[in-house]
């Protein structure tokens, strides 16, 4: 996000967070008695006699993958920067990612530049820690609350709706002062302008009158609350708060999915969801094809004995090919081949009554007699022994490597329907085929069959709206232990 919405703290933040790492490498080094003056490696630009120290080099950018991590744990969110035990804890497990893949670098590549000895990895994390609970708990979070409490890194805010989710929004902003949020208004189609909602904040205008709103009242934040639109028009009112220069965040019930299953931004005691974007731009989606075939043919390379394996087992249990192919409905509504591990007896696809099931999963009416509401349709009778051990950990998805090379899906997205699912979509449903569909996404990770189809829809409008590499690499680590337990899984 641009600099005024993401806010000079947060790249101070990431800064202080730079220096005390590689500060903290460098005294473990010293103390472990190496001088350190960066002689161990040198080279020199080709065509320009400027000497490089490859030491240096590689501490700039291990303090860069360290912050990199702690954005991983949330620890540039302001509801987290500003508590004392959260961050800390959130510092520790950064911490300890830090240093376990500091020690793996030191042990495959065997060089004294990164770690010569094992006091240097005991040193490195007791520093580090001491310098960054110092840095971020004692000092700059005590001046962020100070020069916050005193209108300094204060974020003007219209909260759109006046209902109960609106004015609980507006009681925790005020009630934590230190988020440096004022509600300084509020939109709403059934009050008149002018009538006061909360704290002396009044109506200021209607739903539709969102950007003239933004522009008049001077706002950095809009806060989004209604309650009672229909899917279409809220996602069309988040589409026009988007087209403002304000940030833009959700706290309906009409996403109450995404905080109930993921850690996100707080305001108090409620959950925020920031949507960035309509939809990811055509740099992003350059990146994210190369980043897509490069990770793709490494892990086809580096899988080929568990596709051995599997193919292996499966044909063993029952007749029938190892691969099973169907047409799945992809971007913008197009049509692919899509490839998967049978999982299931020959024929077995061959069910008439799953489109009516399908139908009423859609409207809510369809239940499969389980405790949750499920978003498959899963008739386990059919399903090989084999194959209930690959959908549990989701092996079966690993021929969709392929459909990533070729270009039909990518490693992040949501998963590709089948044609008759797509003829029963309303049209804000057919919204998450907007971008390219994914062999993993959000509603993998965080919902899969543990959530109704239209919470699954929410998680995959919310993945684009904030579609970026940082969020698929995320996404791609979160994928290993779901994979590992099951979790959800049928």
């Amino acid at each position: 996000m641009p600099m005024r919405k993401s806010g000079l703290q947060i790249f101070i933040l990431g800064l202080l967070d730079w220096a005390c790492v590689v500060a903290s490498l460098i005294a473990a080094i010293v103390l472990r008695g190496r001088a350190f003056h960066g002689e161990l490696a040198m080279i020199s630009l080709p065509y320009f006699d400027i000497p490089i120290y490859v030491e240096y080099v590689f501490l700039a950018l291990y303090g860069g993958v360290v912050a990199v991590v702690f954005n991983y744990f949330s620890l540039y969110r302001v509801d987290v920067f500003t508590s004392v035990l959260d961050q800390i804890l959130r510092i520790v497990k950064g911490l300890v990612f830090a240093v376990v893949g500091l020690a793996l670098l030191s042990f495959f590549t065997r060089s004294a530049m990164i770690l010569d000895s094992r006091l240097s990895i005991i040193y490195f994390p007791v520093i580090c820690f001491s310098l960054l609970v110092g840095g971020r708990v004692v000092v700059f979070r005590a001046i962020y609350v100070m020069m916050s409490r005193r209108q300094m890194f204060r974020r003007r805010a219209i909260v759109l709706g006046t209902g109960e989710a609106a004015r609980e929004v507006a009681v925790n902003v005020l009630m934590n002062g230190q988020l440096g949020i004022d509600v300084v208004g509020f939109l709403d189609d059934e009050l008149p302008v002018g009538h006061p909602v909360f704290s002396g904040a009044k109506v200021v205008g209607r739903l539709a009158d969102v950007k003239d709103s933004v522009e008049a009242v001077g706002v950095d934040e809009l806060i989004v609350c209604v309650e009672s639109l229909e899917q279409s028009r809220f996602l069309g009112l988040l589409k026009s708060c988007l087209d403002t220069s304000a940030a833009v965040k959700v706290s309906s019930p009409l996403y109450a999915v995404i905080p109930e299953h993921i850690d996100i931004e707080k305001y108090g005691n409620v959950g925020v969801v920031t949507i960035s974007q309509a939809g990811p731009g055509p740099v992003y989606e350059t990146y994210k094809r190369v980043f897509d075939v490069v990770l793709a043919a490494i892990g086809a390379l580096l899988l080929v004995p568990v596709f051995a394996a599997i193919a292996c087992a499966i044909k063993v249990e029952s007749a029938g090919p190892v691969l099973y192919t169907q047409t799945r409905v992809g971007r913008h509504g197009r049509g692919f081949k899509f490839y998967k591990f049978r999982s299931m007896y020959m024929g077995s696809d061959n069910d008439p009554g799953r489109e009516t099931s399908y139908a009423r999963l859609i409207s809510g009416e369809w239940t499969g007699g389980d405790a949750e509401t499920p978003a498959k349709i899963v008739d386990s009778a059919k399903v090989t022994r084999v194959g209930a051990f690959l959908r549990k950990s989701s092996l079966d998805e690993l021929p969709q490597l392929l459909n990533v090379i070729r270009g039909n899906m990518s490693l992040v997205g949501p998963r590709p329907c089948l044609p008759y699912e797509w003829n029963h979509y309303q049209d804000w449903h057919k919204q998450r085929a907007s971008v390219t569909p994914g062999c993993t996404g959000v509603w993998q990770v965080f919902g899969r069959s543990l959530v109704g189809f239209q919470d699954m829809v929410i998680f995959d409008l919310f993945y684009s709206q904030n579609a970026s590499l940082g969020l698929d690499l995320w996404l791609l680590l979160k994928t290993i232990p779901v994979m590992v337990t099951g979790r959800g899984g049928k």
